[in-house]
């Protein structure tokens, strides 16, 4: 019950692949191209709050924004440590359970949503959706299980009959009617003999 069953396994298995696609996506031009590669940076003023070429001066935060190059070392580490989450998720898929599973998931999500922003979001909902399991599993014994059903089985719909039992045991039980008392019943009256007729002369 503690293993991943068939479709926890792709969804970590897809995880993997798409960590691995998405950390190629966001660092390779950087590494191809260092000095061509711009990204948005907050870099600290110069004097008298003025910025270096391309930069603007932000008097909310008091940094100076805009567009700039970074190193080659940079995007190579930046690569490596979002590879390294691809290759976790990986290896806690091969090792088999929930729980290293659904961490390894939640923790990509928040890496890669500080890198790609919304695109973090669908690791964070994977992570979240196998812990859930994982916490069913150690509570009911079953990682489809809740708190009505503790077993986590499929209940097949109740038939017609079921549905009339249910609805009278709802109801209530049935009222009878009270029956005649025995006390007040009218005793029959007995039917007289007729008098005996005497013939006439005697």
């Amino acid at each position: 019950m503690l293993n991943l069953d068939h479709t926890e396994r792709r969804i970590g298995l897809f995880g993997a692949g798409l960590a691995a696609v998405l950390a190629l996506a966001a660092a390779m031009p950087g590494v191809l191209n260092p000095k061509t590669t711009k990204v948005t940076q907050t870099i600290r003023p110069l004097k008298d709050h003025t910025c270096i070429a391309g930069f603007t001066y932000q008097k909310s935060s008091g940094q100076c924004t805009g567009k700039g190059t970074l190193s080659l070392e940079h995007w190579v580490v930046e690569l490596a440590l979002l590879l390294a989450f691809a290759v976790a998720i990986f290896v806690a898929t091969r090792f088999g359970r929930r729980g290293p599973v659904g961490f390894t998931l939640l923790m990509t999500g928040l890496a890669f949503e500080a890198y790609l922003g919304i695109l973090g979001v669908a690791f964070i909902a994977g992570g979240g959706w196998i812990l859930i399991r994982a916490w069913r599993v150690q509570r009911y014994g079953s990682p489809t299980a809740t708190k009505s059903n503790p077993s986590g089985e499929r209940r097949p719909q109740p038939t017609r009959a079921e549905r009339a039992s249910r609805a009278k045991k709802a109801a209530g039980p049935e009222r009878k009617t009270p029956e005649a008392s025995k006390r007040y019943t009218p005793k029959k009256a007995k039917k007289k003999r007729p008098a005996p007729t005497t013939p006439p002369g005697s």
